[in-house]
């Protein structure tokens, strides 16, 4: 596995600075930390401070020794090029082998044409990014011309994109990119309350549309979280639903439909609301959409706390979803998940250890029914083949202190899973990704938290989930992170190990040159499967002083291979069925491995089957290629000649009547 590089700097706005300090046990403390649900008003003008920017020392991952390759992309007027909650800037097409990454644009004389940051671009990345060659950045998609005191009516903010690509296609010029973002509501208020949402031709950029939709009382609009373009060409947009005079949350989201009009070029959208009731106003955090790979199954989350759900403490944060089977058209009540609690999810309440209790909470030492859970104020959602939803989240202990806080400040205090359900949301699994360090870093101003994104093959049987962390000794802050990434695959229920071969995430951009300066990181919600390999599109955004101009960054080597899922998971097994579960076919193995002179492949085939073998570097050329023809069922050996390859990682692929099986080869 070689890793991927991407700078994303993600703005979250308005959020609470850090809040006083609960002793949880022995002179230990934690940071309460708080989620504000008011968006900055703006323009603004924060005070210039620059980052600390040292490279420490300690890191815990260094063992990791793959770096990523780091390429430039557009440019944005300060960091809030990627911010808010918005999670569909960076998006990939398979189809079109075409990475794009969508943000605010500016600053306006380093730009063609000169663009301010209320107006929006594209980066656009052929055969998948991979060389600085292959991007065309700062793409103009939007520009705000509605000039008034103090700004402009049409300045947009916090978007996010997607490709509408026809069914079939591989052409980029019958290609879309589509986008929404808020505006100032024509500055009928003091803040946000409107949409502006269009189209830009994949390669004629004259071919556009620019939609501005004011604010009005019904529905409420504020800033929209969620966003995807369905793989049968519907856009679904997902907002908060705030009233804007008030900030006040509305106990709805308004979720926006786009149908495609061949005629127009152009999505014609119709809105409504959907209810997702609080036990108190004012504190639905985070609403994300996503389809299943067929287009029919939708699931839409909102991160609250649902009227009616038993969470231990009523101010704490979970997913509530609903689900369509009919592609948006009809919705589902409100599904609530329970973290804590006798009914609670056995993966979150088993992940601290038993140690880990006994020294970090006050006496009288609690059970783990009795731990209350909250999640961070974002998250991620994805669905996989068979229409399961996934959601990607930090999870901590809830603040009984603090309302609606998360606790941090103790190492391992804050875990990543994965969430999902097997059953249409009647039960809850999960399964753990990784250990936090840290939770949130502040740049001046501006502050981002883990930024947790899922993504997954566009077969939907892989997943993938990164996010941003700091592990440096000694330090308690999210100031220096790291970008950190581990797969999921589904059909055999396995996780992958890091470059080490433990049980851990990979930390892609380790010595590469964002190494702890990897700020506020997106990854697309599909990967490329190109190569035999998996490859995560990761960007993120880089600065020097935080109010001036950042640079977004790409990352297009950090993949992985189906070699690289070894770490068995101990939940239910996914019902994929046995035509589709490769090691009920056979078993490949190699051994020695790492080797010098002659490897031996043993395949185990439990039927007759035409077998074919082939031997690909890093960076995907054949190097060898057998047709072994038809095989008899049982174990069946033979051997590689390894003695003249140059020392490296190569990736051995046997095909069993079609099906492939890849094992990584190392050569000394």
């Amino acid at each position: 596995m070689k890793k991927i590089l991407l700078i994303s700097l993600a703005f979250m706005i308005g959020l609470a600075t850090m809040a006083q300090r609960p002793q949880i046990r022995n002179g230990v403390f934690v940071k309460d930390v708080k989620k504000a649900q008011i968006v900055t008003n703006e323009p603004a003008s924060p005070n210039s401070i620059s980052p600390v920017k040292t490279k420490f020392p300690g890191l815990k991952n260094a063992g990791n020794t793959n770096i990523v390759t780091v390429l430039d992309m557009g440019t944005s007027a300060n960091v809030l090029g990627y911010s808010g909650g918005t999670r569909t800037m960076v998006w990939a097409d398979n189809d079109l082998n075409t990475v794009i990454n969508f943000h605010r644009m500016g600053p306006a004389t380093a730009t063609t044409p000169p663009s301010i940051s209320g107006y929006l671009g594209m980066d656009i990345g052929v055969n998948m990014g991979a060389t600085q060659a292959d991007i065309t950045p700062n793409v103009q998609c939007l520009a705000a011309t509605l000039a008034s005191s103090p700004y402009y009516y049409d300045a947009s903010r916090y978007p996010s994109a997607a490709i509408y690509n026809p069914a079939g296609n591989k052409d980029l010029a019958n290609a879309y990119l589509a986008y929404f973002a808020p505006n100032f509501a024509n500055l009928v208020l003091s803040g946000f309350g409107g949409y502006s949402y269009g189209t830009v031709n994949m390669v004629n950029y004259a071919d556009s549309s620019k939609h501005l939709r004011w604010y009005d009382s019904n529905p409420p609009t504020y800033i929209p979280d969620g966003f995807t373009i369905s793989k049968s060409g519907v856009a679904h947009m997902l907002d908060g639903g705030t009233q804007v005079l008030d900030l006040t949350y509305i106990d709805s989201v308004v979720y926006g439909r786009g149908i495609w009009n061949t005629a127009t070029t152009d999505y014609d959208y119709t809105f409504q609301t959907l209810a997702f009731p609080c036990v108190e106003s004012y504190n639905a955090t985070d609403t994300k959409i996503a389809d299943s790979p067929d287009g029919n199954t939708m699931w839409m989350s909102v991160l609250t706390s649902l009227v009616g759900a038993t969470p231990l403490i009523n101010t704490s944060f979970f997913p509530a979803l609903r689900k369509s089977t009919d592609g948006g058209v009809t919705w589902s009540d409100p599904i609530a998940i329970q973290l804590d609690g006798p009914d609670g999810i056995a993966t979150i309440k088993n992940t601290f250890s038993q140690y880990f209790i006994n020294n970090f909470f006050a006496d009288p030492i609690p059970t783990r029914d009795e731990i209350p859970y909250t999640t961070a104020f974002d998250h991620s959602l994805t669905v996989d083949k068979w229409g399961n939803p996934h959601i990607g989240v930090v999870v901590g202990v809830a603040s009984s202190s603090t309302a609606w806080s998360i606790s941090t400040g103790v190492d391992s205090c804050l875990n990543a899973y994965d969430i999902y359900s097997l059953d249409d949301g009647a039960t809850w699994l999960a399964v753990h990704l990784g250990s936090l360090s840290t939770f949130r870093g502040t740049w001046a101003t501006y502050t981002s938290d883990n930024r947790m994104y899922a993504s997954r093959t566009p077969d939907g049987e892989k997943l993938f989930f990164t996010w941003n962390d700091t592990k440096i000794e000694g330090v308690t802050d999210n100031q220096n992170p790291e970008v950190y990434a581990r797969g999921f695959d589904l059909v055999n229920n396995k996780l992958t190990a890091d470059d080490a071969g433990a049980a851990q995430p990979d930390n892609v951009t380790f010595l590469s040159d964002i190494t702890t300066e990897a700020y506020w990181q997106c990854t697309a919600p599909t990967v490329f499967t190109a190569n035999n390999k998996y490859t995560l599109p990761i960007c993120t955004q880089w600065f020097v002083d935080a109010a001036l101009d950042s640079k977004f960054k790409y990352i297009p080597d950090f993949w992985y291979v189906d070699a690289d899922f070894t770490v068995s998971v101990d939940n239910p097994p996914f019902p994929v069925g046995i035509d589709q579960k490769n090691n009920d076919l056979a078993s490949v193995s190699v051994y020695p491995n790492p080797v010098k002179d002659v490897a031996k492949v043993s395949l185990n085939l439990k039927q007759n089957a035409n077998v074919s073998v082939g031997l690909t570097n890093l960076v995907g050329q054949q190097i060898l290629s057998l047709n072994k023809g038809n095989m008899t069922t049982g174990l069946q050996q033979f051997s590689i000649d390894a003695s003249s390859l140059s020392s490296g990682v190569y990736f051995l692929t046997v095909r069993v009547n079609g099906q492939k099986f890849t094992q990584k080869m190392i050569v000394e």
